[in-house]
């Protein structure tokens, strides 16, 4: 797997001696992350940097029964009066839309859709 599938770059980098994961999504560097069962430690090995013992898993927890946990919730975003049904279904939360201190100034213009580069 380390020498086949994960590339430099792609998936990881080397930064000061240590491997350092990418998010294949955004990009960014994932600090503190890992790959496990050996397979960090196999990179470490291909790219030639120190090898650190491997990391043991002592438990894991899904973030909803981790929320769960906790008597009382509360949270602020600007996303979750879309996602309200599931906010009721997992977490037993009700979602309360806050006003916006100001008037939306935002104009909601039509898309426009371009056949080619050249009409665009």
């Amino acid at each position: 797997m380390a020498n086949y599938v994960f590339r430099y770059g792609v998936e990881y980098i080397v930064r000061d001696g240590k491997i350092l994961l990418v998010d294949h999504f955004t990009g960014r560097i994932l600090e503190g992350r890992s790959y496990n069962a050996g397979l960090h430690q196999a990179i470490q090995a291909k790219e030639m940097v120190k090898i650190d013992p491997e990391n043991v898993i002592v438990a894991t927890i899904t973030y909803q029964a981790f929320f769960r946990l906790y008597k009382k919730l509360s949270g602020v975003t600007g996303t979750a009066l879309t996602e309200a049904e599931e906010f009721i279904n997992i977490y037993n939360m009700i979602v309360v839309p806050v006003p916006t201190n100001k008037k939306v100034i935002r104009k909601d213009l039509t898309d426009y859709v371009f056949e080619t580069k050249t009409s665009k």
